[in-house]
């Protein structure tokens, strides 16, 4: 774990471009959860990355029908109307192999118009610019910190489990469960295990874990009323530059699942033969596997944010998961 540091002793040295390095705050205390704010994670996270047509090329080859090489180049609203037409009927994804290159070069120019003004990455966008500072806790942590806040938001893990269990028993869609899981291991392990940012494939699920986390730790992520009904509100997103930030987060996680689950799908209809695709069924699949994603993974992955962010034990931020996965089986069965 990172080194805390008195916050009477005055300024960390240890910052990054003029953010601070989150050693401050109360000294941990046994069994709570840290914020892994440390100077090696904004190192990590705060950097102007280039994209690679290296890898663009073999995402548009692999995922491009459903838009996979335009989220990994930062366009989600076009990667988005990709999925859902299934590349254009193809053809635009057979555009899109002479377009790439444009992207990228666009992309990284961008990148380095704002590494130059000293504006946040755009991985960032929502950050602070250059010359900032984070304060030592999160400036909506007093409003959120009281113990009836705290039952609220067991609530809303109660709700959110039971709606998504009983979502899938109805639907027959259990694809998005299998990625509210991954996100509850996400960001518990995330926070407790640095081995996790170093592996294959889940070293970029962690970034982004500890991208929402920002985003949580510089905006308030809401009472339980907002939480509750955030797959609602967020019709409301493109009106607001933030929301529209947390919206964006969450919808990188369907996509990514909605993709994976996707392509398993498909190798085991062409497993089973002519007889076992249909694409009518596959497209509604994962259609609803995105949004049922989306829809569920707000609440669970703000509320445990929150809670995290508020340094609450490790017990507490387990047994919200658990209150989740219960109420999912429970809905299930």
């Amino acid at each position: 774990m990172p080194k805390r540091r008195d916050p009477a002793a005055g300024t960390s040295d240890e910052t990054f471009f003029g953010l601070s390095a989150l050693h401050g705050g109360p000294p941990r205390v046994p069994g709570r959860g840290d914020l892994d704010f440390s100077r090696a994670v904004l190192d990590q996270l705060y950097r102007y990355r280039p994209k690679r047509e290296a890898i663009a090329y073999p995402l548009w080859l692999l995922t491009g029908v459903f838009g996979g090489h335009r989220f990994y180049l930062d366009r989600p609203g076009t990667g988005l109307l990709m999925f859902f037409t299934i590349g254009g009927a193809g053809l635009w994804w057979l555009a899109d192999v002479l377009l790439i290159p444009r992207m990228v070069r666009k992309f990284n120019e961008d990148q380095a118009r704002r590494q130059f003004l000293g504006q946040p990455p755009r991985q960032l966008a929502f950050m602070p610019a250059k010359g900032e500072t984070l304060p030592p806790e999160p400036y909506w942590a007093a409003k959120r910190r009281t113990r009836v806040r705290l039952v609220a938001d067991a609530v809303v893990m109660m709700l959110a489990g039971g709606s998504m269990g009983a979502f899938a028993r109805g639907t027959g869609v259990y694809e998005p469960i299998i990625a509210v899981l991954a996100l509850i291991a996400i960001t518990l392990l995330g926070t407790r295990w640095d081995a996790l940012s170093g592996l294959p494939v889940l070293r970029g699920f962690d970034r982004w874990a500890h991208r929402l986390r920002l985003f949580y730790y510089t905006n308030d992520p809401g009472g339980a009323v907002s939480l509750a009904f955030r797959q609602l509100l967020a019709l409301f997103a493109l009106f607001r530059r933030r929301r529209r930030a947390e919206a964006r987060l969450y919808l990188q996680l369907g996509a990514w699942f909605t993709i994976i689950f996707t392509v398993f799908d498909l190798i085991e209809a062409g497993i089973g033969g002519p007889g076992g695709f249909d694409p009518g069924s596959l497209m509604v699949d994962y259609v609803q596997t995105f949004f049922a994603t989306y829809a569920f993974a707000a609440p669970i992955g703000a509320v445990l944010n929150k809670h995290i962010l508020l340094q609450r034990s490790d017990r507490v931020i387990w047994v919200l998961s658990a209150i989740a996965v219960v109420f999912i089986l429970t809905g299930v069965f």
